[in-house]
């Protein structure tokens, strides 16, 4: 059982993620020419998803970040009220998960504004999304107690 602290931060991070999931559901439908148009409040989120850099080994950037709020979406809601998965502390994974998609949001933040010198607002939202879930991470994992901190009390 988590503690009550590590149980509403999860809760978070699921509701979060869902929001993640929906933005990047919405980009995945115009990367993969499903959607015309995407409203957005300038012309970047055109240009971002119009640019070089919209697919990574050929999967558009935006089913990347489905499969990874997707995934962080099933494991918060799965184990939402357990310790452990598949013998590893549900809090390192999501920890680890979302620190992944953190470092990957800031590579693509990275991209937005030195290489294709556009900014995309959804790109953005979802960056920020996924900042608020590594943060929560790192506080549910601190709230639950690492293993290591367990051993030393």
């Amino acid at each position: 059982m988590t503690t009550l602290l590590a149980f509403r931060l999860r809760l978070v991070i699921g509701v979060l993620a869902l929001l993640g999931l929906l933005v990047a559901v919405y980009l995945a439908l115009y990367e993969t020419r499903l959607s015309g148009s995407l409203i957005c409040p300038d012309q970047g989120c055109e240009q971002v998803n119009r640019s070089d850099y919209v697919d990574m080994f050929g999967v558009p950037i935006a089913v990347i970040g489905v499969g990874g709020y997707g995934l962080i979406l099933a494991i918060t809601l799965g184990y939402i009220n357990r310790r452990q998965m598949a013998g590893l502390p549900v809090g390192l994974v999501l920890l680890v998960l979302s620190g992944v998609g953190f470092l990957f949001s800031l590579f693509l933040t990275y991209l937005e504004l030195f290489e294709i010198r556009a900014i995309c607002t959804w790109c953005m939202v979802s960056a920020g999304l996924m900042t608020a879930i590594f943060a929560l991470a790192v506080a549910a994992w601190y709230g639950e107690g690492s293993p290591q901190r367990a051993r030393r009390r």
